[in-house]
């Protein structure tokens, strides 16, 4: 850390490292994802908080690098050379004192070396930390491998980031505050505290002028099933989570005990969002949004008032749906609901995730959605320790008989913070420590019941069979609903061959146009001509070229 800092300054330039697999997104393979990326609500509540708390006046600005990253990928551009550059302009042009890098996953480990040389090659006296998720569970590692991060926040940022603007002497600070992390600190093994915002309603309105909203559309979960997508905001509600599933690390940043936003906060939110920025659907991104259900309920019924459509992208909780929360969800405007299912084996869900639901809960729950014209996604992980073939047996088995409009098939993923991390770490299960492999299609989890290359296949396998082959609404005779989430796939996947072949079949039961119907079993044949993946999924499941 540099000695001479006294004063941390009062612009602050944040940078978002890119957390998407930028190798897979150039290769195109078949489990290449497209990105999607969520507006970068924590930086924007810190930004709130300490506009309006910290005794100067306080400049930002956000570089998101996975957007710059995204645009580089799709002109040609030369990636990290230009990433560079694109940081270096901004610092010599805003010329910022503090630079905070925010990283939330794993993946943007590896990431933080040519950031932090850049920032500090352009500005040696700059304040450079870091935080967000993978700075609280991986500061140890972080500050031994980057040696020019001057710090590391722990937990949620906004006192924190309020008491360094405040301080007279930021490197005193720093070294002292149990809610940061240095070189110093570390060597003196003193133990980081959480220092967390306790009332959610004291952080004031985001100043969404500080992003372009346009480049964050497309989150939300319907987009399979909805035609009128438009000025997508993202809100939590809450923070903390009580529960203590294996895979999730939030807990690690904002704690067990949750905390609410009043309703009335809530919704003065919603209509500012509305007035100011076009909101036309809302992003509920809480972590257990229906944890307290009275709560939930009155905020449902508020929403149902103010013409929006809304999703929930992390997912609900199985065994809080009942006949009034399905009945609030469609009158709030809810037209698809992904359920945090995460397995069908009881064992897996008791056992090894400690999920709160049965699997006797799922039909009911989605029997309740459905009877409400609500589509039901699911949530599935596949490659946990402890998992063995007849769990998932048992899942494929409850997928079938349950008939979800669309499952989210995931490889297990051991975030830093999460209790599958610790139980990886300290079994040697991590197959690969190449933390921008850790990600939702790529398996790095290896024990004697699991092999990597073996599940990363089979997962996809119960994608494909989930999805394609067994869709329950092509099979229950839902012909354009199937189409719809098919032609979703087709859209952004132009050579997935089994959604061409599915979306032709749907075609031809709608006895669409025999020109399209064809062109659709035209792509599938060629696909799993010329692929040879394509074609071993194919033959595996007795779809030949000849097959329409």
């Amino acid at each position: 850390m540099n000695n001479t800092l006294k004063s941390a300054g009062s612009k602050i330039l944040f940078i978002i490292p890119p957390y998407f697999n930028i190798e897979e997104y150039v290769l195109q393979s078949h489990v290449s994802q497209k990105p999607v990326f969520t507006i970068p609500y924590g930086i924007l509540s810190m930004i709130a908080y300490v506009k309006s708390n910290a005794r100067r006046k306080v400049d930002v600005e956000i570089i998101d690098l996975n957007l710059e990253a995204t645009r580089l990928l799709n002109t040609g551009g030369g990636m990290c050379r230009t990433l560079r550059k694109i940081i270096m302009e901004k610092q010599m042009e805003f010329d910022p004192g503090i630079v905070g890098i925010s990283a939330l996953f794993n993946t943007c480990f590896h990431h933080l070396e040519f950031i932090s040389n850049e920032v500090k090659k352009n500005k040696n006296d700059v304040l450079l930390i870091a935080g967000g998720g993978l700075a609280t569970n991986l500061y140890s590692e972080i500050l031994y491998e980057f040696k020019l991060i001057d710090a590391c926040c722990y937990g949620e940022g906004e006192i924190p980031l309020c008491e360094l603007l405040n301080a007279d002497n930021a490197i005193d600070y720093l070294n002292t505050s149990a809610s940061w992390i240095t070189q110093q600190s570390l060597q003196s093994c003193q133990r980081p505290e959480h220092v967390l915002v306790e009332d959610l309603d004291t952080i004031p309105p985001f100043d969404f002028e500080l992003i372009n909203l346009d480049d964050y559309q497309g989150r939300t979960p319907g987009k399979g099933v909805r035609l009128d997508i438009s000025r997508e905001i993202t809100m939590h509600t809450s923070r903390g989570c009580p529960f203590n599933c294996v895979f999730c690390a939030n807990a690690s940043v904002h704690g067990k005990k949750v905390r609410y936003m009043s309703v009335e906060k809530i919704i003065a939110e919603i209509e500012r969002m509305i007035s100011q920025y076009h909101l036309k659907t809302l992003l509920i991104e809480d972590d257990h949004f229906l944890g307290d259900k009275e709560r939930a309920k009155e905020i449902l019924r508020r929403i149902s008032k103010l013409n929006l459509k809304v999703d929930f992208p992390n997912g609900m909780a199985v065994y809080a749906i009942d006949d009034e929360i399905g009945r609030l969800l469609k009158e709030a405007g809810v037209q698809m609901v992904t359920l945090a299912v995460e397995s069908g084996s009881d064992y897996v869900l008791k056992k090894i995730i400690q999920k709160p639901h049965r699997v006797d809960m799922i039909q009911p729950a989605v029997e309740i959605l459905r009877i409400n014209g609500i589509n039901v996604d699911a949530f599935i992980i596949v490659g946990l320790p402890g998992e063995l073939e007849k769990h998932r047996e048992e899942t494929m088995k409850m997928v079938t008989n349950v008939g979800f409009d669309w499952v989210k098939f995931s490889l297990a993923v051991p975030v830093a913070g999460s209790r599958l991390y610790d139980i990886c770490k300290k079994n040697g299960y991590l197959f690969c420590n190449d933390y921008s492999r850790h990600m939702i299609t790529k398996a790095n989890i290896k024990t004697p019941d699991i092999d990597p290359v073996y599940i990363e296949d089979r997962v996809y396998q119960m994608n494909l069979e989930a999805n394609f082959v067994r869709n329950h609404n092509l099979m229950a005779g839902n012909f354009q609903r199937a189409s719809v989430y098919f032609k979703n796939i087709v859209e952004k996947y132009p050579n997935h061959a089994f959604a061409h072949l599915f979306l032709g079949k749907a075609y031809e039961s709608l006895m669409m146009g025999k020109d399209l119907i064809d062109h659709h079993f035209g792509r599938f044949q060629e696909i799993i001509k010329t692929d040879a993946t394509w074609n071993r999924y194919a033959n595996h499941f007795t779809l030949t070229t000849d097959e329409k």
